[in-house]
């Protein structure tokens, strides 16, 4: 049973090959409203690439994952609060989800007009965490807490191949997370 969850979590450190599903495919593909228990690493990067698509463009994607820096980031909540005065029975929060590049002026945040500068706070916290060497060794997948939700993310960052995280509680990843949302 020992060996067994930590083949598991082995598994779950792996990196993602870079391109188990095209950015093309994940463009046309719908973005998930909910995340799926069984959601593996390449169905959390499709998602992560279909909803920076849907949000905020084919194009401002395109132009991120051109950049040897970029992150895309999607928070689904955990505890849910409750549906807004007339929502239906199926109503769920829209999960917050953003798309960064970094370019030689600093951290940019992708809106469906443009770009525009990222909060300095946030920016900096985000240049702090990617910096750490554990960062870059912390699993992959981060096993749930109660009512946490789950924090995905895409980084493509020079010096590392890319990386997807699946948080499910609090780690250096859902950080990351946080202050890109916060960016």
């Amino acid at each position: 049973s020992a060996a067994l969850i930590t083949a598991g979590l082995a598994a779950c450190a792996a990196p993602v090959p870079s391109d188990p599903v095209t950015t093309a495919d994940a463009m046309a593909s719908r973005p998930l409203d909910t995340l799926p228990a069984e959601a593996d690493l390449a169905r959390v990067r499709q998602d992560l690439l279909a909803t920076a698509a849907d949000r905020f463009g084919d194009a401002a994607l395109n132009e991120a994952r051109a950049a040897p820096t970029h992150l895309v980031v999607k928070r689904f909540v955990g505890m849910a609060p409750p549906p807004p005065s007339g929502a239906g029975v199926d109503w769920r929060p829209t999960p917050a989800a953003a798309l960064l590049v970094r370019r030689t002026q600093g951290w940019m945040v992708a809106r469906g007009t443009g770009w525009r500068r990222a909060d300095r706070d946030a920016a900096i916290e985000l240049d702090a965490i990617i910096a750490e060497p554990a960062f870059w060794s912390e699993p992959a997948y981060t096993p749930p807490c109660p009512d946490f939700g789950a924090s995905l993310l895409l980084l493509t960052a020079p010096g590392h191949a890319e990386t997807v995280r699946n948080s499910l509680c609090m780690s250096r990843a859902s950080r990351i997370v946080e202050a890109a949302l916060r960016a």
